[in-house]
């Protein structure tokens, strides 16, 4: 008997709203941080008008939230049918509860407790002044590898919608606009955001009648406009584009989620057509056998958990956080929400779509390109991101009763994976642009000359754009056709990501015993038990990827992506023997203080 797909959104909800809150607020806020309103934040204290900005609770939570929330959420969920629904589906519930948003919350507090720095500069004040360098160079590591695939998946989308890239050259004034009301004019929040959304909905209604077609090689001109995009984006002040595109970005996500619960309420009573388990083994990367452990955070890489989501926490958000009782909303919400877009925009959508016996007939109107592909091989023979579009379309088509409304929120599917995509682009250039700052600071004293040359922000983000366009733009062969580069890059940056998580997430754990003195057993064991399940499980993954799959790539990835991914694993059991030494430090500091 099929599962019905209310049941299985209406679960979803439920368990994220119980950890929201009895595990964030009780446990979190109150108990292990102390967030409290009468300390002033860096964004008062460091206040420049460029990076320290105090913002609007909910400008901020769209803003962190729109930053946070990449491809990763979409692609990776869509690529995870292969084994069905049910394992994907823990694993996101799971990861999202007891990992992911905790390992965001406490990156984010940890980082406005010591003046808005990046985790990796926190770990300094940790684990020693090597682990911050360290920490540094893995993370610009992955970020580079974050830049390449989401430049990759971004123009392949562009080149296959032209609606969601229309979509995106409107939005661009339209966030300018936005900034300006909020920030020169004497208009409330409410009065901006108003006007801003209604000239958006008359934006995406021109998108979608009126796509932007490149003619020639769309995917590689998109590719170089990208890059450009990224670049100038990046050392624009962070009020004047990033925040109000992020904040009004929120709205249109926050839409696409909403849609989608509808949608999974609408079909409430159909049953999931798809497999709750295929197989512990399918072949996904270039038909090599996958094991769902310790692969699956090579694949799932955003909607469960997220080290990209410390540094943008510690980077740009904490920053801009107005006041510390705002930061459970946007660090621990903000990853609940990412993993709904998972589990109720993309799993449940699948799982629906997967052999109902209308699909066909709605892909013959709606996408007619990709039918020969699925009676060939069913859904999993679609593009992981026409997958998703298609299968989200048809849900809210059945819903509603209309082919036409499903066609449109086809379009709208792809749209808002832009949106995703975009945000993600131009934060890990600005995150980059950071920790390339941080880790040349060494320089500012010894050699100001040098440091004010190679750490300006224009050198900075066109250092990194220029290295995540080298991986990017080259085509992959695989089984005899020529695919965008996130095809091999994928896996890549998802293990990379996932192993920045786990060390993150132990990070902010010492922080939590050496800095706040939180030492409660059973507290702690809620923080270090999940980080080092995490911790072995990605650097078991890696190190099977790097065996078993590496082997199989061309030339190019296997030094650019294959050298990353080795040269982060080296710097992960360097950065664990750090960690040890200064969890001994801090509990000799400790026995020291009960004997005095």
């Amino acid at each position: 008997m099929a599962v019905p797909a209310g049941l299985v959104a209406l679960t979803v909800l439920a368990v994220y709203a119980l950890a929201y809150v009895f595990y964030g607020r009780r446990i979190l806020e109150q108990k292990v941080v102390r967030a409290s309103a009468e300390r002033k934040t860096p964004a008062y204290t460091k206040f420049d008008g460029v990076d320290y900005v105090p913002a609007n609770k909910y400008i901020l939570y769209g803003h962190h939230f729109a930053s946070i929330a990449g491809a990763g959420p979409i692609v990776g969920p869509a690529i995870a049918m292969a084994y069905g629904w049910g394992l994907p589906l823990l694993w996101v519930i799971f990861g999202n509860v007891f990992i992911g948003a905790v390992h965001d919350y406490l990156a984010l507090m940890a980082s406005v407790r010591h003046g808005g720095v990046s985790i990796m500069t926190v770990s300094e004040n940790v684990m020693g002044r090597r682990a911050k360098y360290i920490f540094l160079f893995y993370v610009y590591a992955a970020l580079i590898l974050v830049l390449a695939a989401f430049m990759s998946v971004n123009a392949k989308l562009f080149a296959v919608q032209p609606s969601a890239a229309s979509k995106a050259m409107i939005y661009m004034p339209l966030a300018v606009f936005l900034g300006f009301l909020l920030y020169r004019t004497r208009l409330s929040p409410a009065a901006s955001t108003v006007i801003a959304l209604a000239a958006l909905a008359g934006g995406i209604a021109f998108a979608v009648k009126y796509p932007l077609l490149i003619p020639g090689d769309a995917y590689h001109t998109w590719m170089l406009l990208l890059a450009l995009y990224s670049f100038l984006a990046s050392i624009l002040p962070v009020w004047y584009l990033l925040q109000p595109r992020d904040y009004l970005n929120a709205y249109l996500l926050w839409g696409f989620v909403a849609f989608a619960i509808i949608g999974a309420l609408g079909i409430a009573a159909d049953g999931l057509t798809g497999p709750v388990y295929t197989s512990f083994a399918p072949p996904i990367f270039n038909g090599v056998a996958t094991p769902f452990w310790p692969a699956i955070p090579l694949i799932i890489a955003c909607g469960s958990l997220s080290g990209f989501h410390s540094v943008v926490a510690s980077g740009t958000t904490s920053k801009q956080l107005a006041n510390e009782l705002d930061a459970l909303m946007i660090g621990y919400g903000g990853m609940l929400t990412e993993g709904a877009v998972s589990s109720l925009a993309v799993i449940i959508p699948i799982a629906y779509a997967w052999s109902h016996p209308q699909f066909p007939e709605f892909l013959q109107h709606a996408a007619p390109s990709l039918l020969d592909d699925y009676e060939k091989g069913g859904i999993l023979a679609i593009d992981k991101v026409q997958r998703f579009t298609a299968s989200y379309g048809f849900m809210l088509g059945q819903a509603f009763n209309s082919t036409a409304v499903g066609a449109f929120m086809m379009k709208f599917a792809g749209i808002a994976l832009a949106t995703f995509i975009l945000t993600t682009l131009d934060s890990a250039t600005r995150l980059a642009r950071f920790a390339w700052q941080e880790m040349l600071d060494w320089l500012a004293d010894s050699s100001p000359g040098a440091y004010q040359l190679l750490a300006n922000r224009f050198v900075a983000s066109g250092v990194a754009v220029l290295l995540g366009l080298v991986l990017a733009y080259p085509n992959v062969t695989i089984g005899q056709k020529s695919l965008p580069a996130y095809n091999i890059i994928w896996p890549a940056f998802a293990g990379t990501n996932q192993l920045l998580a786990a060390l993150a997430l132990l990070t902010s754990a010492l922080w939590v015993y050496a800095v706040l003195k939180a030492r409660d057993m059973k507290t702690n064991a809620l923080i270090q038990l999940p980080a080092w399940f995490l911790w072995v499980t990605v650097t078991a993954g890696l190190i099977w990827w790097t065996v078993f799959v590496l082997p199989t790539y061309p030339l190019i990835q296997k030094i650019g992506a294959g050298g990353i991914v080795i040269i982060s694993l080296f710097i992960d059991f360097l950065l664990i023997y750090l960690y040890a030494t200064g969890l001994a430090r801090a509990k000799q500091a400790q026995v020291a203080a009960t004997t005095r």
